[in-house]
């Protein structure tokens, strides 16, 4: 990993997301540039190694369905980013 890489992505996610060391599902979609289906398709093929390491996921049920919460580290982020 390019050290000058990981500051400058670092950079440019503090830029937009000022004072956050947190990044929901959304957030770290727009960092890396990749759309809602796509991460979707990539958590359904368990293909993990295509998105930056999930901090914590969570889990909650409404009308019976599961839908789940993901929260990304923003320097995981940007290592993945620098990669």
């Amino acid at each position: 990993m390019n050290k000058e890489k990981f500051e400058f992505y670092l950079n440019k996610i503090e830029a937009k997301f000022p004072n956050k060391l947190k990044l929901n599902q959304g957030e770290m979609l727009q960092c890396i540039n990749k759309s809602r289906s796509t991460f979707n398709r990539i958590i359904e093929a368990n293909d993990l190694h295509k998105i930056p390491k999930i901090s914590s996921k969570e889990e909650f049920k409404r009308k019976s369905a599961k839908y789940y919460t993901y929260e990304f580290d923003v320097f995981d982020i940007a290592k993945f980013l620098a990669q």
